[in-house]
């Protein structure tokens, strides 16, 4: 049985292998997501994250504190070039609602939180858009996994399974081709490719210190147990330069990986078990 909802600019799809009717349950899912777009979408002006970017303080609960740290400890990681404080690049690229030119201040040092207050320090806006839908897929999966044995979320072609599933693996010069497959159990996936968002002559994968698209990757898939984890880390890796985003894949535990380079070399982890038809 298959359910799904538009919501994010995507699709949520929800697919259970059971014939026990569990639709109240999925919309209660489906509404939790609604709320949580609600309240942290930077294309919805006057919601929290509005407020927050524009009083440059707030108090925070536990969810917001949550995404906040990972997001924190991955820019860590990256040296800066994944940025959570890249909201004013993107809606200067159109990418956004923002009419007027935004000041491109950036660095994620800027996040001051103490306790349950957040301050925005030298006029840094925030975006959570590369972890919050997946943060969600997650909280759906916790809300299933103990009512339902076997399931699937695809939320926009990331994906989180509660069973074994085989997953193809994109072509990103050809969306209509796979480059292969993995098999994945009890975990999640996540990619990017310079070729899903494009503006004029840029992409969506922004590296935060040079404010330009990375291009020096074509495509990147990510696994790990949490898709909160295998999103952000899709992209992070993605924008941040090669030699560097190896070496943060190489100290990273149970994160996985296949990268393909813009030169069409592939680098992947040892524990990224996928065939490939394609050298």
């Amino acid at each position: 049985m298959k359910y799904s909802h538009d919501c994010f600019g995507s699709s949520l799809h929800i697919t259970i292998s059971s014939w026990e009717d569990i639709s109240q349950l999925v919309q209660e899912c489906f509404k939790m997501v609604d709320l949580f777009e609600q309240k942290y979408s930077r294309f919805i002006d006057g919601n929290f994250l509005s407020e927050l970017n524009k009083n440059k303080s707030s108090q925070i609960d536990a969810e917001f504190l949550s995404i906040l740290k990972l997001c924190l400890k991955v820019s860590k990681l990256t040296k800066g070039y994944f940025d959570i404080t890249l909201l004013p690049v993107l809606e200067n690229l159109g990418y956004g609602i923002a009419v007027d030119t935004q000041n491109e201040s950036l660095w994620y040092e800027n996040i001051i939180i103490k306790d349950n207050t957040i301050n925005l320090k030298n006029e840094v806006s925030l975006d959570i858009w590369a972890i919050g839908k997946w943060y969600m897929v997650d909280k759906i999966y916790n809300v299933l996994k103990h009512k339902v044995e076997a399931f699937t979320i695809n939320f926009g072609w990331d994906i989180r399974v509660k069973w074994t599933q085989k997953i193809e693996l994109e072509d990103p010069a050809d969306r209509d081709k796979t480059i292969g497959n993995i098999e994945i159990s009890n975990a999640s996936i996540a990619s990017s490719a310079g070729n899903k968002r494009v503006f004029w002559s840029s992409h969506h994968l922004i590296n935060a210190k040079t404010k330009e698209s990375q291009n020096d990757k074509i495509a990147l898939y990510v696994t790990h147990k949490l898709s909160s984890f295998s999103d952000i880390f899709s992209t992070a890796l993605f924008v941040t330069p090669l030699e560097l985003s190896l070496k943060v894949l190489e100290q990273t535990p149970w994160l996985e990986a296949l990268i393909i380079a813009s030169d069409g070399v592939m680098y992947k982890s040892r524990w990224f078990n996928c065939n490939l038809n394609m050298k």
